[in-house]
C-alpha cells in the first residue's frame, strides 16, 4: 500500500504533468498558426481591514523594499519538486514579483490600521520616524512533504530613525493547502498564506510603535 506522502507525490506529478500537457498543446496550436501561447497573470487579494479616517499618530513610517532571493524576484510562479530541486510555470506568472506585492499588501494594511499619520515606500523625499525593513524568504508551490502547499514566509524588522534602535523584530511562516489541480488553485493557498502571515505580524509592528510613542511622552517634561 502505498504512503500517503507517496499518493500527494503522485498527485502532484499529475497534476503538473496535466499543466504541462496543456501548455504544450498551446504551444502546438499556436506553432501551427505562428503565435505564441497565451500568458496568463495572477496577483495577491489579501483583505484588509475598515479602513481608519482618523489617524491615532502623527507618526511616519517608511517601508524598504523586501529583500528576496533571486528566485523570487521573477514574476514567474515557482514550484518546488524536492527540498532542492525547484521549477517555473512558464506561463503562469504574478502581475509583479513576489517581493513587491507582500510590500505592497502591507503597506496597503498599515495606511488602514490608522496607527500611523503616512506611510511612505521606500526612497521617498519626506522623512519618516519609523523603518520598517524585511525579507521575503519563500513565496512558492511545495509539491513534497505530504501534500501540495503554499508556503509563505517572511521576516520583518521594525527600527527607530533617530537613533537606528531596533524596536521590534519577528519572522512567521504559513503553509496553505492546494485544494484543486490548476494553477487558480495554487494561486489561492499561496493568497491564504500571505494573509496568515502579515495578519500575524503587522500587529506587533503598530504595537511596538504605540509602546515607543507613549514612552517617549511619558519621558518628555
Amino acid at each position: 500500500m502505498k504512503s500517503v506522502a507517496s499518493q500527494w507525490h503522485v498527485w502532484a506529478g499529475s497534476r503538473r504533468e496535466l499543466l504541462q500537457t496543456a501548455v504544450l498543446v498551446a504551444v502546438a496550436a499556436a506553432a501551427s498558426c505562428g503565435s505564441v501561447p497565451k500568458t496568463h497573470y495572477y496577483t495577491l487579494r489579501v483583505p484588509s481591514p475598515p479602513a481608519s479616517h482618523d489617524p491615532r499618530s502623527a507618526a511616519v513610517l517608511g517601508l524598504e523594499r523586501l529583500g528576496a532571493p533571486e528566485v523570487l524576484r521573477d514574476d514567474r510562479i515557482v514550484f518546488y519538486e524536492s527540498p532542492t530541486q525547484l521549477n517555473f510555470y512558464q506561463y503562469q506568472r504574478w502581475s509583479s514579483d513576489p517581493a513587491t506585492m507582500i510590500r505592497d499588501a502591507i503597506a496597503h494594511r498599515l495606511k488602514q490600521s490608522g496607527a500611523f499619520g503616512e506611510v511612505l515606500l521606500l526612497p521617498a523625499r519626506d522623512p519618516a520616524d519609523y523603518l520598517l525593513r524585511g525579507r521575503l524568504e519563500n513565496f512558492e508551490e511545495v509539491d513534497f512533504d505530504g501534500g501540495v502547499k503554499g508556503r509563505v514566509a517572511l521576516e520583518l524588522t521594525l527600527l527607530r530613525v533617530r537613533d537606528r534602535k531596533v524596536l521590534w523584530s519577528g519572522r512567521r511562516q504559513g503553509l496553505g493547502a492546494v485544494e484543486g489541480k490548476d494553477i487558480t488553485a495554487v494561486v489561492e493557498a499561496l493568497n491564504g498564506a500571505s494573509e496568515k502571515v502579515i495578519n500575524e505580524l503587522l500587529p506587533s509592528v503598530v504595537t511596538a510603535v504605540e509602546q515607543d510613542l507613549q514612552q517617549g511622552v511619558r519621558a518628555s517634561p
